[in-house]
């Protein structure tokens, strides 16, 4: 009958047009309030006796506020992520149990879930004076029931059950909380002996006879006297007691008390965390079913919340779904605000340096930012830092001390004053600069300068932040900084350093336009008024420009930049400067071919940087240029195993590419390939380098479509660089792909634009690339024979040992033989002889083959031919196996 007076639908009758979001809310809200009042008049119906009105209105009003309760989340997420320490909390047998945690995190929710039934002692703010306040604001809603418990005990004495009849005796006792059960009765006088113990008692026993638990919620507001109660019903372990606590407002007698009661073995304590991050999608789902959750947006409610149940609805009911941050909530920032103007002395300053850092910083590093008086006695840091990790604000981590979650920063951050806020930045960028970490993290101190309202300083370590970047291989990121410094520093040293850093980035995509730029840093100098400045940015636009023009395939004009940079080279600044400038005397030294030179300068880079991965990358390089193709392939095994971060920093995978390739391994060249391009995806520069190699490598495999793709995708980039060496290598190696496939003619247009690229190198291996693919497609075109190719060739390939080059070398004295069959198998022999030694097996199956057509005797031929075929089908040399086993097939058809 009671459930039936339900109050009528809110607002029933009541609809304004123009208004119907207004009229959703109303309905929703009408709804759940309708839920909240017949949930609330169930329980009350349990708690007390329908038919005394005066037990009924205080059950159902305490029914109703704690249907109110804003720290209980809602019902269908209340428990989401808790089910395990549910069923804890049930099983557990200790006479007491403590749930500790922050305000909002579940603590309420977790415990009337376990205990439904079970009575609830409110504990209140600003009421821990009071002795027993939250005992008697209980028994005030019980009274009706507590007046029968009192009469069924005065009926029946001590014969009525345990606990009950004994309850009679201190009627009068309990009177002196509640004068209302004896008024008019006169109370015995006090006796400061036995009347606290009396009282004690009395409460002891009526709480147990409410049944087997008791609750006690908000714990860090509760008086002295309750806790005594609470020690009594531990240690006579009738009725369990089941408490939550905000641990970070705990006083320190609380702590002690709670301590004592674990090390007595009554009572369990247990640190409720936030929601684990499976938990956290599981209450975006529920609470917006309808919704699609991403794995990113589920992660960064996450770690905005720290799983904390009630930030997490509140950042839903805000929008933080969404991919765009916003606004912190309200009721959030005002609860991390009262908790920040909670924190004992130092403690605030110290969130406050931890938000400005918004990064893990050891103690002292922390100490500076917070800056306290210097006169602070010893140990204030520790009991500082302590304040604040006991209000759950800070937390430790392995590398130091940081806000507990990001909300915490924002909240911390948002009640500064902008004067503060730029005096604790300012700290925090002189602090981080005494770090070595410094050198790691620059534009963390940048930007520290930068909010501190000094954006020149922050310029300068914005410059070191930019060179950082392009080691990482973050290009374009290098290029922003770069060009940010250049436009807005007011000092002439810095703009122009730079805009040579710049100039020289273009070296991976734009070579002219990095020429041009090198020289304007060259011809600014003179605003330089320090000498010895003037000289170092000198030596690095010299050695910009011998990179630049070692790649452009200009080595005279290198040359000329190196003459100039050497005597310069000791003056370069710091080590990363003189390292660069090695570097590129050793490109020019590879390609002049001068190996010893190459050498040495490797060995001032061993003095500089001994266990950089530059030296085993130049160490490769060396060995290829000297023709040491497998010590080079295993030194780029080497550095690929050692240092796989450095692939986007180095040509690791480009490198080790051609090596294989060289070597006859297509199978792992094309995948290096693949992967540099992977690695190197958007640097022009890279991508090219990655693309001959591809292109290379499936040509000889004989897949030709893709080889195709490759070589011409590499001599797009190599003309959108202006590089004339990367265009002339594409042009060749396709004109390769083109005579392998049967089509001469467009070959020999490639060569034809290619031949003026290259009319002023000197390089070896590109010359007598060039003059053999030439000479093969004359002859395969029935053409005569360039001589002056041949008389180009000779004085280059004298100065090279590489093998390559004097395999082409010997192919060409093949090829110029004409009839002459004792020089052509001279040649051949010397070809064979040059790709055994160094283990360039493509190369020497071609020579076994162009052996075997010169040898008179069907013996012989039969003897070189098959370890041609095996050569060329073990390592996938596609059209070369077809021509072997064309040459099988005519031998076979002589012998019949």
């Amino acid at each position: 009958a009671l459930l039936k007076q339900l109050p009528s639908p809110f607002l029933r009758g009541y609809r304004i047009a123009g208004f119907d979001a207004f009229w959703d809310w109303a309905r929703d809200a009408g709804e759940r309030w309708q839920r909240q009042w017949q949930a609330a008049s169930e329980a009350a119906l349990r708690r007390a006796d329908p038919a005394d009105s005066d037990d009924w209105a205080a059950a159902l009003r305490q029914c109703l506020a704690d249907a109110d309760e804003p720290s209980v989340p809602a019902p269908d997420t209340a428990l989401v992520g808790r089910k395990p320490l549910l069923l804890q909390l049930k099983a557990s047998r200790y006479p007491a149990l403590t749930l500790l945690g922050e305000a909002g995190v579940g603590k309420s929710s977790l415990l009337r879930a376990a205990f439904a039934d079970a009575p609830l002692l409110q504990c209140r703010e600003g009421l821990v004076q009071i002795p027993f306040r939250p005992v008697v604001e209980f028994l005030q809603t019980r009274r009706p029931a507590l007046r029968r418990l009192l009469a069924q005990a005065q009926a029946q004495g001590d014969g009525a059950g345990a606990g009950t009849g004994e309850l009679a005796a201190y009627r009068l006792d309990l009177a002196r909380l509640l004068p209302e059960l004896a008024p008019h009765a006169a109370l015995p006088p006090l006796d400061a002996l036995t009347a606290k113990s009396r009282l004690l008692e009395a409460l002891a026993l009526v709480l147990e006879a409410q049944g087997p638990c008791v609750l006690v919620d908000d714990l860090q507001w509760c008086d002295g006297a309750t806790l005594e109660l609470l020690t009594l019903l531990a240690h006579r372990a009738h009725t369990v007691w089941r408490a939550g606590a905000r641990s970070h407002e705990l006083s320190a007698a609380q702590r002690g008390w709670l301590d004592g009661l674990q090390r007595s073995g009554l009572l369990l304590q247990i640190e409720l965390e936030g929601l684990s991050l499976p938990a956290v999608a599981e209450f975006c789902n529920q609470r917006e079913p309808h919704r699609h959750w991403t794995d990113e947006q589920v992660a960064r409610l996450h770690a905005t919340s720290a799983g904390h149940p009630f930030v997490l609805g509140e950042l839903l009911l805000a929008g933080w779904g969404d991919a765009a941050e916003r606004a912190m909530p309200a009721l959030v920032e005002a609860l991390l605000q009262a908790r920040l103007a909670a924190l004992p002395g130092q403690g605030r300053a110290w969130v406050e340096a931890a938000a400005v850092l918004s990064r893990p910083v050891p103690l002292h590093v922390l100490a500076k930012v917070a800056a306290a008086a210097e006169d602070e006695p010893e140990g204030w840091a520790q009991a500082a830092a302590q304040a604040a990790l006991s209000a759950c604000l800070l937390v430790e981590t392995s590398t130091g001390l940081q806000c507990k979650h990001d909300l915490v920063r924002h909240a911390a951050l948002s009640g500064l004053p902008q004067f503060r806020l730029q005096l604790l930045h300012r700290r925090a960028a002189l602090a981080l600069a005494e770090r070595a970490e410094a050198e790691a993290e620059p534009l963390a101190v940048a930007a520290h300068w930068s909010a501190a309202a000094e954006p020149q300083t922050a310029l300068a370590w914005m410059l070191r932040g930019a060179s950082q970047m392009q080691r990482r291989g973050e290009f374009a990121a290098a290029q922003s900084l770069w060009l940010r410094v250049a436009e807005e520093s007011l000092d002439a040293t810095q703009g122009l350093q730079a805009r040579l850093a710049l100039a020289k980035s273009d070296l991976l995509l734009d070579l002219a336009r990095g020429r041009g730029g090198l020289d304007d840093v060259l011809a600014q100098l003179p605003a330089v008024a320090d000498p010895l400045r003037r000289e170092q940015l000198e030596a690095q636009a010299l050695a910009g420009l011998v990179d630049n023009a070692v790649f452009s395939g200009d080595l005279a004009a290198a040359r000329r930049a190196a003459e100039r940079l050497r005597p310069l080279l000791p003056k370069m600044g710091d080590k990363a400067e003189r390292l660069y400038g090695c570097e590129v005397l050793i490109e020019l030294a590879m390609r002049e071919p001068d190996i010893p030179a190459a050498w040495a300068l490797l060995e001032q880079m061993r003095r500089l940087a001994p266990r950089h991965p530059l030296i085993l990358s130049f160490e490769g390089q060396i060995h290829w240029f000297s023709g040491a193709v497998t010590a080079a392939r295993d030194a780029f095994e080497a550095l690929a195993l050692k240092h796989p971060d450095y692939c986007r920093g180095l040509t690791i995978e480009s490198d080790l590419a051609v090596m294989l390739q060289a070597s006859g391994d297509l199978v792992r060249a094309e995948a290096m390939g693949r992967r540099s391009l992977q690695s190197w995806r958007g640097v022009a520069h890279t991508e090219t380098l990655s693309y001959l190699g591809l292109g290379l490598t499936l040509t000889s495999a004989g897949r030709y479509d893709e080889a195709l793709q490759a070589l011409s995708e590499a001599l797009r980039l190599g003309r959108e660089q202006r590089s004339p060496m990367f265009e002339a290598e594409a042009l060749v190696r396709r004109a390769r792909l083109y005579l392998q496939s049967g089509q001469p003619a467009l070959a020999a247009a490639d060569l034809a634009l290619a031949e003026p690229l290259l009319a002023g190198s000197e390089d070896p291996l590109r010359v007598t690339q060039f003059a053999l693919t030439n000479w093969l497609v004359a002859d395969a075109l029935g053409q005569p024979l360039d001589p002056q190719l041949m008389a180009r060739v000779q004085p280059i390939q004298a100065r090279s040992s590489h093998p390559l080059v004097q395999i082409r070398w010997a192919r060409m004295q093949g090829l110029a033989a004409g009839g002459d069959e004792g020089a052509a198998a001279q040649a051949a022999e010397q070809q064979v002889e040059l790709a055994r030694k160094a283990g360039l097996l493509e190369p020497l199956a071609e020579g076994l083959l162009l052996r075997s057509a010169l040898l008179r005797t069907s013996g012989d031929r039969r003897c070189l031919l098959p370890q041609a075929l095996s050569i060329t089908t073990n390592q996938g040399f596609v059209p070369l196996r077809e021509r072997v086993e064309a040459a099988l097939r005519d031998e076979r058809n002589l012998r019949r």
